[in-house]
């Protein structure tokens, strides 16, 4: 199995998509980085594992989610993807490569190969090669550039 550990804001979104959607309504997901997401899937075959905060609001069973995680499957669903799974929460002592192994030390499947799409730099150290980083800041998220590297991180 091949994973794509997805971050969502700064992956997802972008300064310059905050200022031109609607804040009045749930639309803190680009919907033009989806495709972009698809694009890994659809060449690699791989699975989309939610390491993003938003994970918290998510859950395997549709009727367990929260409204956001609601609004995230909804989104997803348009472009045809579906999320898998997501980290686990190991609480404040611990941070995002410390959930990404956790995920990987108990998967029920055996990883291939996985990558990781986020926009923060953690200490990373030994996933750092699996690290593909957005910048929201200057860039749109996602972009086609990391896409080609995930791509070809995953194999």
């Amino acid at each position: 199995m091949k994973v794509v550990f997805l971050d969502i804001d700064g992956v997802l979104n972008s300064r310059i998509y905050d200022r031109k959607r609607n804040l009045h309504e749930m639309s803190n997901i680009d919907e033009s980085r989806i495709p972009l997401v698809k694009k890994i899937v659809d060449r690699t075959g791989a699975k989309i594992v939610l390491s993003s905060t938003w994970r918290e609001h998510w859950d395997k069973v549709a009727d367990k989610c929260g409204e956001d995680g609601v609004y995230i499957n909804r989104t997803f669903a348009k472009f045809g993807l579906e999320i898998y799974d997501k980290t686990p929460d190991l609480g404040s002592d611990f941070d995002r490569p410390d959930e990404i192994k956790a995920w990987l030390g108990s998967a029920k499947e055996c990883v291939e190969s996985f990558v990781i799409i986020d926009d923060y730099r953690y200490a990373w150290a030994e996933l750092s090669d699996k690290f593909v980083k957005t910048n929201p800041h200057f860039g749109l998220g996602l972009e086609e550039e990391h896409v080609l590297k995930a791509i070809e991180i995953l194999g």
